[in-house]
Parts: structure tokens; sequence; C-alpha cells
């Protein structure tokens, strides 16, 4: 089976809903990881779960570094300096940033090689630990930050942001 990575987003016309498709995607997908880490603790490894374990890690390996990249790389530049409000938050969110990847990457350990997982607990331990990191971040940026980034961006930059996403994507804007 070839596991191939798909964008969740295909339109970066306006880059904030772009990036709420993102969040949508990480809320989904981190509701399937769970799932997956019961179903490998209550039956073990087989093919289709192995499967899933291999299309959970290039989901993720991709989805959130590019995610990350969104907002690092397009969003915050247009927002840094706005005021302090906006300078604290987004140094929280970045750190927030390197909490998911330092997660990830002790739990794509695993899942990228799942022939080798012998400690289903643990797995579903790495699993829980980082979809809360994941959905406590989504919950800070959807119910704190967005409402003022929403306020605060013209519509032209908005497209700006979408269009910086999409060239980081190597793909044109629609």
């Amino acid at each position: 089976m070839e596991f191939k990575y798909t964008d969740p987003v295909t339109d970066f016309s306006d880059g904030l809903m772009a990036l709420k498709a993102y969040h949508e995607d990480f809320l989904t997908r981190g509701e399937q990881l769970l799932k997956l880490s019961f179903e490998l603790e209550a039956k073990g490894m087989n093919e289709k779960n192995a499967n899933q374990c291999m299309a959970v890690f290039c989901h993720y390996e991709h989805a959130n570094h590019l995610h990350h990249q969104d907002e690092e790389q397009a969003l915050f530049p247009l927002l840094v300096g706005k005021s302090a409000l906006f300078d604290g938050m987004i140094e929280r969110l970045m750190l927030d940033h390197e909490e998911i990847e330092a997660a990830w990457i002790a739990l794509a350990t695993q899942l990228k090689n799942p022939e080798a997982i012998t400690d289903f607990a643990a797995l579903k331990g790495l699993a829980f630990a980082f979809e809360k990191i994941q959905r406590e971040h989504l919950k800070r940026e959807d119910e704190d930050f967005s409402p003022l980034v929403k306020a605060e961006l013209s519509n032209e930059q908005r497209a700006e942001v979408g269009t910086k996403m999409a060239e980081l994507r190597h793909v044109a804007v629609s």
C-alpha cells in the first residue's frame, strides 16, 4: 500500500479560512488517532491497523509542520508588533508549536514502524498526550486568538496569508 499526504486545504484564497480548515481536520484526525490507539490496545496489530498507523504518520508528519509554517511565516509576521497582547499570544502559540512537535516526535517514532510496536498501552499514552496538546492549542487559537486576528486583518491581508501558504506548498492560489 502506498501512503501519500493529501493537503486538507485546496483553497488558499483566504488564509484565515484555510487555517480554520486545518484546525477542523486536526480535530477530526485527533479523534481517529485516539480510536486507533484504543483499537490497538484491545486487538493488537494487524494489517488494517498497521496501514492506519502509517496513514496517520504520513498525514501528521506533513500537516503539523506545514501548519506551523503557515502560522509562523504567513500569519504571525503580519501581527507582530501590533500590540503587546498579540505579541504575547504569538509567543505562547509558538511555545505550543514546540510542545506539539516534541509530542509528535515521540509518537511518530512508534507510528512510522508499526510492526515494531509492542507496548500498545504506551502508544495509547503517547497518542493521548499528543492529541491533548494539539487540541488545547487549537482551542486557544480558535477561541482566543482567531477572533482578534479576524478583527485586525483586512481582506487583502487574509488573501496575502493564503498566498504565502500556497507558496509554502508550491501551488497557485485559485
